[in-house]
């Protein structure tokens, strides 16, 4: 993999911090403006504060956040227990939630490789396949789209059959620690299949430090929610659990 970092000058006594580096990276990525209306109508309510939900999402923030500077983990999975449970549209508020807190580096990345869907529910055209970043083809910053200062989107527009083969590849673990060292990111959130339907999801937990799992209200049942996670619990640290599509968001 190629690596874009500035030279620094040979004379030069002053060096660049690794904050400064990295927010070169930053800047030199291709930068978007989400459109709002379209956020709106995909109930991405954390975007703005115009909808009171949003609060529930800041709440789920401010938790992760306390968590994981008192345990300095920045990489967090977000899973539903079945499809359909919404693990999307949580990381998707999670993500802008984040968002809002400009000195608060964040990456969203959509991990969907058979039925990819972030791209679509924030309305970003054309934003690159994922499987040619992990593949350590391209570099961050050629391949991350920036949406403001602090948020970063790793999405894709390509299906990939072999996804699980992917996940596993070294390449892809030296890939984000490579991003971890280069961008500094303050939290990364991968958006994955549900636990239960896809071995994307156990073969990717030791990329992160904890798992979010979302539960669809009316839809998950009790015994699907205890499998799944007696299946994390053994793999990694469980970080709560978030109650979709029901008048509570999150437990």
């Amino acid at each position: 993999m190629k690596d874009k970092r500035l030279p620094r000058a040979a004379n030069s006594e002053l060096y660049m911090s690794l904050g400064d580096e990295a927010q070169v990276l930053w800047d030199e990525m291709h930068e978007i403006t989400l459109d709002e209306a379209h956020l709106r109508r995909n109930r991405i309510v954390t975007a703005q504060k115009t909808d009171p939900v949003h609060k529930r999402f800041d709440m789920l923030r401010t938790r992760l956040l306390l968590a994981m500077r008192e345990h300095n983990w920045s990489r967090i999975a977000v899973t539903g227990v079945t499809e359909g449970c919404g693990a999307s549209f949580v990381a998707a508020n999670l993500a802008l939630s984040v968002a809002r807190m400009e000195s608060v580096r964040t990456i969203l990345f959509d991990m969907h490789f058979t039925k990819p869907e972030l791209a679509n529910l924030l309305g970003v055209e054309n934003p690159g396949r994922l499987s040619d970043y992990l593949g350590g083809h391209i570099s961050p910053e050629e391949y991350l789209i920036r949406a403001g200062q602090s948020l970063a989107l790793g999405l894709n527009d390509t299906k990939v059959y072999h996804s699980s083969e992917l996940i596993q590849q070294m390449m892809t673990t030296d890939v984000l620690s490579e991003m971890q060292d280069l961008l500094c990111p303050d939290m990364v959130i991968f958006d994955l299949p549900s636990v239960l339907d896809s071995d994307d999801v156990l073969g990717f937990l030791p990329n992160v430090d904890g798992v979010l799992l979302v539960v669809g209200g009316g839809q998950s049942l009790p015994e699907e929610v205890q499998r799944a996670e007696q299946a994390l619990g053994d793999k990694t640290q469980l970080l709560g659990v978030v109650l979709n599509k029901a008048e509570s968001l999150f437990s």
